[in-house]
C-alpha cells in the first residue's frame, strides 16, 4: 500500500477535500475505511482525533495504525469510490488554539523557571498541564501576562523536519526519545518543540489564555487552563453568574466580596440571637413548673 496523503501537515487550514476509498471493513467500532489521502488529523501528541462527515456520514474517530490512519465510520463506504471529506472544523480550530497556546506556556515556563513539561491533556473543556516545579499564584499572573503578551504579539509559526545531523545541535522541547523523522514546531522567542500536532499559523489566532487553577501534582504543580474562544466562553460564563448574584445581593458586580461577607456575618449574629432566645424562652418556661407537678415537659426543638 503507498503512502497516504496527510493534507492536514500540508495545510492544517483545509476543511474539505476529495479522495478515494482504498479499503472499508467492519470492526469493533463500526466500519474502518482507508482513503487515498486524508485532512482528518489522527489522534496522537496529546492532540484528539478530528470528527466530521465523509459523503455526510459521521467519522466517529481516527487513529494511527501502523503508520496508516484509520477513519472510523457508522455506515459503510465502498472501495474505488470518490468521497468528499468535510472536517467538523469549530472542533479542529479550537484543538488549534489549545495546542498552539500549551506550546507557547510550555515553552515561556521552561524559559523563565526551567520547569519540563511531564504532562499534557486536552479534552473538550479543558488543557491540563504538569510542570515539575513549583508555580506561586503570583508566578501564574506574571506567567499569563507574558503568554497573553506573546499571542498579542501575532507572531509566526514554523514547521520543519530537520536531519539527524542539524537536531543534534538544535535546542528543543522532547518528552521523549524520537526516532525517525522529527518535526518541529516553534513560535520563535517563546518554544520550539518535537510536535506531530495541528497548529494556529499565526499566534494572535489564539486570542487569550487564561490559568484556571493551580494545584499540587507529584513533585510539581498542574495548571488548568483554556485558550481561544474556551476563555471567551469561560469568561461570559463567570460574567453572566456574577451579574445575577450582584442582582440578587443589589450590589455592584466588583462589591460582591464585601456584599457576601456581610450576609455571612448578618447570619452568624442571627443564629446566635435566634439561640438566645431559644434559652431564654425554655428557661422561662421550666421556671413556670409548679414545683410538686407530676407532668413531665418534653421540649420539642425547632
Amino acid at each position: 500500500m503507498r503512502e497516504m496523503n496527510e493534507l492536514f501537515y500540508q495545510d492544517a487550514y483545509i476543511r474539505e477535500f476529495d479522495t478515494i476509498v482504498v479499503s472499508c471493513k467492519r470492526g469493533n467500532k463500526g466500519y474502518e475505511v482507508i482513503l487515498d489521502n486524508t485532512a482528518f488529523y489522527p489522534e496522537g501528541g496529546g492532540q484528539p482525533a478530528d470528527r466530521g462527515w465523509l459523503n455526510k456520514i459521521s467519522v466517529i474517530d481516527v487513529k494511527r495504525q501502523n503508520d496508516i490512519i484509520i477513519h472510523f465510520m457508522q455506515e459503510p463506504l465502498m472501495k474505488g469510490t470518490c468521497v468528499h471529506g468535510v472536517l467538523d472544523w469549530q472542533r479542529r480550530f479550537d484543538y488549534m488554539q489549545q495546542h498552539s497556546g500549551e506550546h507557547i506556556l510550555s515553552g515561556i515556563i521552561h524559559k523563565r523557571y526551567g520547569y519540563d513539561n511531564v504532562g499534557f491533556h486536552m479534552n473538550d473543556h479543558i488543557v491540563t498541564v504538569d510542570f515539575n516545579g513549583f508555580i506561586s499564584t503570583e508566578d501564574a499572573y506574571a506567567i499569563e501576562k507574558e503568554v497573553n503578551s506573546y499571542i498579542w504579539s501575532n507572531a509566526n509559526s514554523f514547521e520543519r523536519y530537520p536531519t539527524k545531523e542539524e537536531l543534534e545541535y538544535m535546542d528543543y522541547r522532547s518528552k521523549k526519545e524520537i526516532t525517525g523523522k522529527v518535526r518541529l514546531v516553534k513560535y520563535p522567542g517563546a518554544d520550539c518543540c518535537a510536535c506531530c500536532g495541528t497548529h494556529v499559523a499565526n499566534t494572535g489566532e489564539i486570542g487569550l489564555m487564561k490559568i484556571l487553577s493551580i494545584a499540587k501534582h507529584k513533585t510539581g504543580v498542574r495548571l488548568e487552563v483554556v485558550f481561544g474562544s474556551r476563555a471567551m466562553a469561560d469568561y461570559n460564563t463567570k460574567h453572566n453568574l456574577n451579574s445575577k448574584i450582584s442582582n440578587m445581593l443589589s450590589t455592584k458586580p466588583y462589591e460582591i466580596a464585601d456584599a457576601v461577607e456581610k450576609v455571612l456575618q448578618d447570619t452568624v449574629s442571627l443564629k446566635q440571637r435566634v439561640q438566645e432566645i431559644y434559652e431564654f424562652y425554655y428557661k422561662a418556661k421550666a421556671e413556670n413548673i409548679p414545683k410538686d407537678s407530676k407532668s413531665v415537659f418534653y421540649m420539642n426543638h425547632i
